[in-house]
């Protein structure tokens, strides 16, 4: 084991897939708890805000990694969310607001963990729906408002979350979306700091997860070229100036747009794969599991041969797209990894320099994907570098 914490796509995960797996080889597995298994996932839902004990004793209870009865991880996480839930509605009744703002948080969060990581069943499609409900009441008194915003697309709807801090004159705005388990409302910290920074913060959902009616594929950043196109349109924000910060795969459509769209001024990429990270070599070496979570979110059957999975996820590469060369024009790019990230090597950060193409790199030793570790110091850092290239749009 390294020193890496995987947090967005974590050790935990892997290992919580790997089971799941195995459980549906046999049908009789049953473990004594699954609290072993999410110790690195652990930390990060504790630094969330989730209630250490309580998250422990759920875990706890849990030996059934994919069901949907007693015993199972979505029943039991949705435990104590229902009753955070019963409590912040016991609060409003009472009059008091600050404890039932509290209350909705924590429902969101353990809704949030319920269905984590991602939606296999109709139970799991019921908390991601209650958490999503829970969510947006916890943050209705917050401010800047939350508008819920929903952007037509090939016949469909992205469905994304815009916050606009008050302002004298329009204010940038920064398009931000986490990664395969990671999704809109799950971004907190993120939209924060952009808020706290004076910009607009515009959160969805990347394809193949949470609301989005669109899978996984390799030319997703089309849907991200159409909201950004949705958000010059809002009179309320300089659409002249505008950012994008892209977590874990994810990251990949950072680099993409940075390249391809000219409506991007400014692109952070954290722990994207762009190249390596989808060729045979390393997706042999990387677990079954991880494979199979990006099936999920490219709408591919689970258990295929993973064969022909790494055949589909090939066509990601950027070199096989032919982008990995000295740009004619690019954005400002600001590259984020750990250097034992294990799931993206870390010479995918690297390759992107290597190809000609401009960046800032900011490598943290000795932690894995996205350098989760220390999140909270560089996402206000790259929020911060966001807002001084955005500050620099029309200079000579």
């Amino acid at each position: 084991m390294t020193r890496a914490r995987w947090t967005i796509l974590g050790a935990s995960l892997v290992i919580l897939l790997a089971v799941t797996v195995v459980y549906r080889q046999s049908l009789v597995l049953r473990i004594a708890s699954m609290r072993p298994f999410v110790e690195d996932r652990f930390d990060g839902w504790v630094q969330a805000g989730a209630d250490e004990a309580e998250l422990d004793a759920a875990f706890r209870r849990v030996h059934d990694p994919i069901g949907t009865g007693p015993g199972s991880w979505v029943y039991e996480i949705s435990l104590p969310a229902a009753e955070h839930e019963a409590r912040a509605r016991e609060f409003e009744t009472a009059g008091d607001a600050e404890a039932a703002h509290e209350e909705w948080r924590q429902a969101a969060l353990f809704y949030y963990i319920a269905r984590f990581p991602f939606i296999g069943n109709q139970a799991k499609a019921a908390a991601y729906r209650k958490h999503i409900e829970c969510y947006l009441v916890s943050v209705k008194h917050e401010e800047p408002p939350l508008e819920i915003v929903r952007i037509p697309y090939q016949g469909e709807e992205i469905i994304g979350y815009l916050r606009v801090p008050p302002s004298q004159v329009p204010p940038p705005v920064v398009v931000l979306t986490g990664g395969v388990d990671t999704w809109k409302s799950d971004i907190e910290a993120q939209s924060k700091a952009v808020l706290a920074e004076g910009m607009a913060a515009f959160s969805f959902d990347m394809p193949g997860t949470g609301e989005s009616a669109w899978p996984l594929s390799a030319d997703g950043e089309k849907i991200y070229s159409r909201v950004l196109e949705y958000l010059k349109t809002r009179p309320e924000l300089d659409g002249d100036r505008m950012a994008v910060h892209l977590q874990s795969f994810a990251g990949y459509y950072a680099v993409k747009l940075a390249l391809l769209d000219p409506n991007v001024k400014a692109a952070v990429n954290v722990g994207g794969p762009i190249h390596l990270s989808f060729t045979v070599e390393h997706a042999e070496n990387v677990h079954q599991g991880m494979i199979k979570t990006i099936a999920h979110a490219m709408g591919e059957e689970l258990d295929q041969p993973i064969e022909e999975m790494i055949a589909k996820i090939e066509p990601f590469s950027l070199e096989r797209q032919g982008l990995l060369k000295t740009p004619d024009r690019q954005a400002p790019l600001l590259s984020i990894n750990g250097d034992q990230d294990l799931l993206v090597t870390i010479d995918d950060l690297y390759i992107i320099s290597e190809s000609g193409i401009a960046q800032e790199e900011w490598v943290y030793e000795g932690e894995g994907l996205g350098a989760s570790a220390t999140a909270s110091e560089h996402v206000p850092k790259a929020v911060a570098w966001m807002k001084d290239q955005l500050s620099r749009v029309g200079e000579s």
